[in-house]
């Protein structure tokens, strides 16, 4: 381990980062066997690979489409504004 007044290098911080990588990978692994093992002894079936990737995607998915429904309208009002907005401008003489 490298002091604190001296800045990591490079290789230090990408082995560092591939060794968080590992431990996540392992504590990922371990947790999807023990959710397995759970769901095996209690009758509770869990979602295969594909399902659950879908799962995953879904409501991501769904927030996008929402959000952009919601910026369309808010161009479309915008829009709208800047219109009424030069209309006025043009008709009435201030």
């Amino acid at each position: 381990m490298q002091q604190d007044d001296q800045p990591k290098t490079r290789a230090d911080y990408r082995k560092e980062q591939e060794r968080a990588e590992k431990e996540f990978q392992e504590r990922d692994r371990k947790r999807v066997q023990v959710e397995k093992e759970y769901a095996r002894t209690h009758g509770d079936p869990l979602p295969d690979d594909e399902a659950e990737s879908n799962q995953r995607v879904n409501p991501t998915e769904s927030k996008q489409h929402r959000l952009g429904r919601r910026l369309n309208w808010a161009i479309g009002w915008l829009v709208v504004l800047i219109i009424t907005v030069y209309l006025i401008l043009f008709f009435v003489e201030f």
